[in-house]
């Protein structure tokens, strides 16, 4: 039913920079079903950390909403 969404992004390595990504989905009503968060890939910057999320959604038009709704945040979304 197209309601599942999995999305990875880059974000800067801080505090509250996990809390205000998981904001936007939030108030975009996105269900977050699972967040890996990872900070050691050689892969990243010094002070970048790579997220990878499975959401529920509520459709595919849903879906368009929540990414959307995240590069308008400034993220740059991956997959």
């Amino acid at each position: 039913a197209g309601r599942y969404l999995s999305l990875r992004l880059r974000l800067t390595d801080r505090p509250g920079a996990l809390a205000a990504l998981l904001d936007v989905l939030s108030v975009v009503d996105a269900n977050v079903l699972d967040v890996s968060h990872v900070r050691t890939d050689p892969r990243l910057g010094l002070a970048e950390a790579e997220v990878e999320l499975h959401l529920e959604t509520k459709g595919p038009e849903h879906c368009v909403e929540v990414r959307t709704a995240l590069r308008e945040a400034g993220y740059s979304v991956r997959a």
